[in-house]
């Protein structure tokens, strides 16, 4: 009996022995792969004849900034992802799924795919979601944007918009430097950050778990109440102009909403 179990440890060991080695050697091969990167998209297109732009990615990094003209390049190391894009009346469509499945089986999802789209000018529409990969506008001009990003993270920088929403499940929103005229912003566990919060501006804030932070800029706020609900979460209002929860008569409403987090405006 205790020869049989000798025998059997030895058996254990030496596929354990083997099976790791095995592993070891095929994430080295998987993360040369995801150091190869190579170009699998690369289109220039008129911009007199855009308007407006629709994309929807499942598994590729999206960055949308200002540029000299539209313009669609997508590199990265997941060979399995391809771009289909085409124009449709005044409207850019992208998708990185059509006709193909995008689903990464590589040994630990090494491999990624980014997306650079070029915008020359102003646009009446975006609109973007995004299930895996993050977000990333840059000096965007838009009349109306919907954006969305399940899981990865949504920033925004030095863009401006008439009316925005954004959306997320776990993924964080971030802005900077970004002015609208009305914005709405909802996620699950992610956070909300705004810094240069435009002054005098109906906002709506809503989330589950994750926190909020609104910082104002050189731009104060000078007619605008602040409505909080909360369940476990908290308010906590840090910024000289607001006299209670108000700043003037209080025409413009920043309400926002969580279950368990916490606001702050600084």
């Amino acid at each position: 009996m205790k020869k049989a179990l000798i025998i059997i440890f030895i058996i254990s060991f030496i596929i354990t022995v083997v099976c790791g080695i095995g592993a070891v050697q095929k994430f080295k091969e998987e993360y040369k792969k995801a150091n190869q990167i190579t170009t699998n998209f690369n289109e220039i297109y008129n911009d007199s004849k855009i308007k407006s732009a629709d994309i929807k990615f499942k598994n590729s990094n999206l960055t949308i900034k200002k540029g000299d003209k539209f313009k669609v390049t997508s590199k990265g190391s997941n060979d399995k992802i391809k771009i289909d894009a085409k124009i449709k009346g005044n409207k850019l469509i992208l998708n990185d799924y059509k006709g193909t499945s995008n689903i990464n089986i590589s040994f630990l999802n090494l491999r990624y795919n980014d997306v650079v789209v070029t915008v020359p000018k102003k646009l009446k529409n975006l609109d973007v979601s995004s299930d895996n990969g993050h977000i990333n506008i840059q000096h965007i001009e838009a009349d109306e944007a919907q954006l969305f990003s399940d899981i990865g993270n949504l920033k925004l920088n030095h863009s401006k918009f008439n009316n925005i929403i954004a959306t997320g499940d776990t993924a964080a929103i971030d802005l900077k430097h970004t002015m609208f005229n009305r914005g709405e912003f909802k996620t699950d566990t992610g956070d909300v950050y705004i810094k240069q919060v435009p002054a005098d501006k109906p906002i709506q804030v809503r989330t589950d778990t994750g926190d909020v932070e609104l910082e104002y800029g050189q731009s104060e706020p000078k007619n605008s109440q602040i409505d909080f609900i909360g369940d476990s979460g908290e308010l906590d209002i840090e910024h000289k102009r607001f006299k209670g929860k108000k700043v003037g008569h209080g025409d413009n409403h920043i309400t926002i909403e969580t279950d368990t987090g916490d606001a702050t405006i600084k």
